[in-house]
This record gives C-alpha cells, structure tokens and sequence, in this order.
C-alpha cells in the first residue's frame, strides 16, 4: 500500500529547460489531499527544494544535493550526510580544475555536500580524469556532480522514512536520472521516467521524457491509490 511519495523535480515534473509542468503540480497536490505526503528529492540546493515544497504545497520533509541533505517539517536544522569542505570531493575538484576548464553551477556557494558542475565536457571524460579519486561522478542531465561514495537519495529516503514512521517499500518513488536509481530500487514502487538505463532498477518504466512522462507516472500513482 503506497502511503508516500519521493518525486524529483527537474526533467521529472518540469520540461527541458526546468519550468515546473502545471499538470505536475496540480497532480502533485491531489495526492497530497489523498493523504499522502509527497516528498521532494532532488539534485538541486536546499533553499531550492524549500522554496519548492512551499509553492507547491507538499507536506513531506525534503531530500537535496541528492541525498546529501534532508530536512523535515519541524526540525530547525537539515541533516549533512558529508562536508563538501574537507576529503576527497574538494581534492578531486581542485584536481579536475587544473586540467579542464570547469564551471560551478548557479549557487554552488550554498552546496555543502557536493560539488556540481555545468555539463561542458562528457560525464566520461569527467570520470576518466577522477578515476584515482574516491567519489561518484554522476550526471543528472542538468549537471555533473562530484559526490560522496555513500551519499545517495536511497540512504536518504531511508532516513525520511524512519523519520515519518513509514516503511520505505510504502513508498512510490518517480526519477528520470542515475541520481533516482537508489530511490527507485528501494521504494515499493520504482517508476522511471524517460531513462532505459533505469528499467531494471524500477518497477515501471515511462517511455516519455520530462514532465510527459512524469505526469503519467503521477497518475499511475493515483490511480493505485484510488483502487484501495
């Protein structure tokens, strides 16, 4: 019984160039009035996915920096799973700059778990030159971010699951990118939107991309949850 919902945002319930999809709003806040918390996980930086939940109305705590950051609704303080600033991810960084010509995304200043970086070069080549670091380069379609080996949405909705007293196979999770790939696995129902790479590690997968696909995975979920 699915009892709530991890979404990513951006190339799940927006088009390509990030404009949240009203019909994925308007889906989004029917589940919540269904009684099922939604939960939002994503790539992008806390204060973001805050100002999100708000304008979207959700009611979940958040998952940002994928997986590096949660935070619930009454807790003052998020929850850092790792600091950008000290090991492996600053040296891999400083080392990557030195030999490409590599640029921080808008507001990196505010990351604390992770370093990302607008897509200039091939995620590969971004991997071949780190390949002696110990961090996971993963590219989110929007950007390539330097990460922490264990930090991952997965682990984190693990962590919001225990928080909001559900167990995690209650959970649908919806993503479109590597970054989901945990989430999807863990949750009780994985849905992939446009990504063949996801299928085995989801329950379903949408062959439509962006917020076409993620509207019909949101309904997907409704109509689930309507049947009980």
């Amino acid at each position: 019984m699915i009892r709530a919902l991890a979404c990513d945002i951006d190339g799940t319930i927006t088009d390509e160039r990030r404009r949240l999809h009203p019909e994925a709003v308007r889906l989004l806040q029917r589940i919540e009035e269904m009684g099922v918390p939604v939960v939002l996980a994503t790539g992008n930086i806390l204060c973001v996915t805050e100002a999100a939940k708000t304008f979207l109305g959700t009611t979940g705590p958040v998952i940002a920096e994928n997986g590096g950051v949660i935070k619930a609704p009454g807790e003052s303080e998020p929850r850092y799973f790792c600091d950008v600033k000290s090991g492996e991810i600053g040296r891999a960084y400083e080392y990557l700059s030195s030999l490409l010509d590599v640029r921080l995304t808008h507001g990196s200043e505010l990351r604390r778990t992770e370093i990302a970086i607008y897509r200039d070069h091939p995620v590969e080549e971004v991997k071949s030159v780190l390949a002696k670091f110990n961090v996971q380069i993963v590219d989110t379609k929007f950007a390539i971010h330097i990460m922490d080996p264990q930090v991952n949405k997965g682990r984190a909705l693990q962590q919001v699951a225990d928080l909001m007293g559900i167990g995690i196979r209650n959970f649908a999770a919806i993503g479109d990118s590597e970054n989901d790939r945990e989430m999807l696995e863990l949750a009780g129902l994985g849905i992939a939107v446009g990504d063949s790479r996801l299928e085995n590690s989801a329950d379903l997968l949408i062959t439509e991309g962006f917020a076409e696909g993620g509207v019909n995975a949101l309904n997907n979920v409704i109509g689930r949850l309507e049947k009980v």
